[in-house]
C-alpha cells in the first residue's frame, strides 16, 4: 500500500491500475485495509463508467449506492436486469448529480423502477445519446416524448417490449432525434408501418433496424426504409407475419445483414 499510496492517485492510480480492475476485485480491494478502503471508494466517485450488466439480480443496493452516491462524472451507466433491487430511489441521486454528462442508460427490464424515473431522466438530461429500456413496461407515453425532445443527439435507443411506445411516440422520436442510428423494435405490437415511414424520411442515417415480432410492419414500412436509409447495415426481422422476401432479398443486395431466422415470408 506504501507504494500506491505515494504515486498520483488521478494520475497514475486510478487511470493505469485500477481501470483494469473488475468490480468484484474493487470490493475486495476494500477489505484489505483502511486505506484501501478510502481509495477505493475515492476511485468510484470519478469512475467515468459503470457496467454492472455482469451482476443482474446479484448486485446490492449499498454495493449500488457506494459506486454511485458521491459521483457527479457518470457517462455511462448500465444496470441491465436489476429487476429485485433498483428503485426510484436508488437512480434518483445518479440522474440528479450526473445529468449533465450521462450519455449511455440501460435500464432494461429493470422492472421495480416506474416512469418517475423516465420523467427524471427525461426532465433532467439533455445529453443522452443512448437509451435501453427494453422490457420496461413502465414506460409513460409522455415521459418517453418528452425524453426524445430533450435529447437530440440520440444515436441509439430500445423500446422492445414497451407497451406505451406507439407509432405516435416513434413518430415523435423521429422528428425530434434524426441522428437515431439504431432503433430496437422486437415484439412491440403497437408499431405499423406508419412509424416505419416517418423513422425513414428522419432518421436517414439509420443504420440498425430491429422489427422482430412487430406483427403489423409489412413490406411497405420496410420499403420506405430501404428507399431513404441508404446506410442501413443491419434488420432484425424474425417472426414478421407480413414480410415479403422480394423486399428484404432487394436488402441481401444491397449487402444489408438481415435475419430472418423463423420468418413467416411471404413469397408473392
Amino acid at each position: 500500500m506504501d507504494i500506491v499510496h505515494h504515486l498520483p492517485h488521478h494520475d497514475v492510480v486510478f487511470p493505469k491500475i485500477f481501470c483494469h480492475f473488475n468490480i468484484e476485485t474493487l470490493f475486495q480491494l476494500r477489505l484489505v485495509s483502511k486505506c484501501w478502503e478510502s481509495l477505493v471508494t475515492e476511485y468510484f466517485k470519478q469512475r467515468r463508467n459503470l457496467d454492472l450488466s455482469e451482476f443482474g439480480q446479484r448486485m446490492t443496493v449499498d454495493a449500488f449506492l457506494l459506486m454511485t452516491s458521491n459521483n457527479k462524472v457518470l457517462k455511462q451507466l448500465l444496470v441491465p436486469e436489476a429487476t429485485s433491487w433498483l428503485m426510484d430511489k436508488h437512480l434518483f441521486p445518479v440522474i440528479r448529480n450526473c445529468s449533465h454528462v450521462l450519455t449511455d442508460i440501460d435500464l432494461s427490464n429493470c422492472s421495480q423502477l416506474s416512469s418517475l424515473s423516465l420523467h427524471s431522466l427525461a426532465a433532467n438530461c439533455r445529453n443522452l445519446t443512448k437509451v435501453s429500456l427494453k422490457g420496461c413496461a413502465w414506460v409513460d407515453e409522455d415521459d418517453f416524448k418528452q425524453l426524445a425532445i430533450n435529447n437530440r443527439g440520440l444515436r441509439k435507443i430500445d423500446v422492445s417490449r414497451c407497451w406505451s411506445v406507439d407509432d405516435r411516440c416513434l413518430m415523435n422520436a423521429a422528428i425530434s432525434c434524426p441522428f437515431l442510428e439504431e432503433i430496437i423494435l422486437s415484439y412491440n405490437l403497437s408499431v405499423t408501418d406508419s412509424a416505419l415511414v416517418m423513422i425513414a424520411m428522419k432518421c436517414k442515417g439509420l443504420k440498425h433496424l430491429s422489427v422482430i415480432g412487430c406483427w403489423y410492419v409489412s413490406i411497405c414500412g420496410i420499403r420506405a426504409i430501404v428507399d431513404h436509409c441508404k446506410d442501413l447495415k443491419i434488420l432484425h426481422a424474425s417472426d414478421c407475419l407480413r414480410m415479403n422476401e422480394a423486399c428484404l432479398s432487394w436488402l441481401r443486395v444491397r449487402g444489408v445483414a438481415v435475419d430472418v431466422c423463423q420468418c413467416h415470408l411471404k413469397t408473392h
